[in-house]
């Protein structure tokens, strides 16, 4: 049944994917290795939203490391069902933080059967576009699973999630996939200098990861930079996009903001779908994290849209015709639609 699950959120989601956002491009899925365990290694800038695209867009099944005080009732069957494992953290408490060691040997097991991980190494999430100081925990638990299964090849995968918007929805977004690094290469090392052998890993990965980003690095120049990220500008290749930011490129910048007759037109497109509005924006106003609120529009917006839309349907059937409720609902999705992009574009 939990196997069934995790392919029918798999594929809902993809499908999903294709309407929140603009544009959803995918680089590099071709240098995922084929053979042996993989652990993806992503940047951590959207919360919950982050883990589900990985996991949708690499082509594999995977199993995430997630913060263990999301295990608990009524979320445990889901969390066992998309395959997390808890990662207890020292404010979790230091008499949890012995659990790790459990969580560390069924990764360990997993990789040896092939299975693939995945783990944000920056350890916490954030809303810049620079990569923050990674850990080494990923690269502890590939060669920890290779001195005990020396026989398994292991790869660290490099991956960079680009957010057109850390906002709104209706964006440009780029996932990209870099050049995986073969654990086993250094494993004779890390027998010999455990210490040296993690700190050269971590900056391989490191660097592989900073690849993958617009904007990689913080700097004195970085507001700058990040001005010249918006809908226009991530309609660019990746590597002109990100070569231009490295040059402080101008033209990227939008300087345009929304006129009086586009205000007026978001207002006239929300009212239609005001309710489900509504709702959202109330959730929002209960979350202090911005980093979820992105993920909690897409959540949100995955159920309450639909079921809006469906109630319309229904009401206009019953006193309407059924021609004329395609036609209103077609309307609804079209004004929500325009809505978002004269939002987005500004």
């Amino acid at each position: 049944m939990k196997n069934i699950f995790y392919k029918f959120v798999a594929f809902t989601l993809s499908i999903y994917n294709i309407f929140f956002f603009k544009k959803l491009t995918i680089i590099g899925k071709e240098r995922i290795p084929k053979d042996g365990a993989i652990i993806f290694s992503p940047n951590h800038q959207s919360a919950l939203l982050d883990p589900l695209l990985v996991g949708v867009t690499n082509g594999k099944r995977v199993y995430s490391l997630t913060r263990s005080d999301v295990f608990r009732k009524p979320f445990l069957w889901i969390l066992d069902a998309m395959q997390t494992l808890p990662i207890y953290r020292i404010r979790d408490g230091y008499e949890k933080l012995h659990r790790n060691k459990e969580t560390f040997e069924i990764c360990y097991r997993l990789l040896k059967n092939k299975n693939n991980l995945m783990i944000f190494s920056e350890g916490k999430h954030h809303d810049k576009y620079f990569l923050l100081p990674i850990s080494k925990g990923s690269s502890r638990i590939g060669l920890e699973s290779l001195k005990k299964f020396p026989k398994t090849k292991i790869y660290l995968q490099a991956v960079g999630i680009n957010y057109g918007s850390h906002i709104h929805p209706y964006q440009n977004c780029t996932i990209v996939y870099g050049n995986p690094i073969k654990l086993n290469e250094f494993i004779n090392l890390y027998e010999k200098k455990p210490v040296k052998t993690l700190n050269k890993v971590r900056l391989k990965l490191e660097n592989e990861m900073k690849k993958c980003l617009w904007l990689p690095n913080y700097s004195r120049e970085y507001n700058i930079k990040r001005n010249l990220i918006n809908y226009k500008s991530t309609k660019h290749e990746f590597k002109i996009l990100k070569k231009k930011i490295s040059q402080k490129d101008i033209k990227l910048k939008n300087n345009n903001s929304k006129n009086i007759i586009e205000k007026i037109a978001i207002t006239f497109f929300s009212i239609f779908n005001l309710i489900p509005l509504m709702l959202i924006n109330s959730t929002l106003k209960k979350i202090d994290d911005r980093v979820f609120h992105l993920s909690i529009k897409y959540l949100t917006g995955l159920f309450i849209f639909p079921l809006w839309w469906t109630i319309v349907f229904c009401i206009s059937v019953y006193f309407l015709n059924l021609f004329l409720s395609i036609v209103i609902v077609f309307f609804l999705v079209l004004f929500l639609f325009l809505r978002q992009f004269l939002i987005i574009k500004n």
